[in-house]
């Protein structure tokens, strides 16, 4: 798969962005890039869910580990809507011939 083959995800409403194994992202949709005002070439450390950033990290890792799909809840404390619970599914993949994890979110509101 290519990043070009990703694109129809721009039209989508929900969050989606693959990171390579060093937790790069090198894609993101537009919904992820709006919440954290531009996420390719950066990691989670960089961005504005920062003090969250480990939590993120450690699941990536898992899901690479196990090689197979995980389901999860996790919680950013800063992003453009602010606070925000995220219903989440991570998948191993490869993106451009790189190893990464892939990641789709719904934002759960009360």
């Amino acid at each position: 798969m290519n990043a070009a083959d990703l694109k129809i995800m721009n039209s989508m409403p929900v969050i989606f962005w693959a990171k390579n194994e060093d937790g790069v992202y090198i894609f993101g949709n537009d919904t992820i890039n709006e919440f954290g005002g531009g996420v390719v070439g950066k990691t989670d450390h960089e961005l504005p869910w920062a003090d969250t950033a480990d939590e993120l990290v450690a699941h990536d890792k898992k899901v690479l580990a196990a090689g197979k799909p995980g389901y999860m809840h996790e919680f950013v404390h800063k992003s453009s809507k602010g606070e925000a619970t995220l219903n989440v599914c991570k998948w191993p993949g490869e993106l451009d011939g790189v190893r990464c994890t892939f990641g789709i979110s719904f934002i759960i509101e009360d």
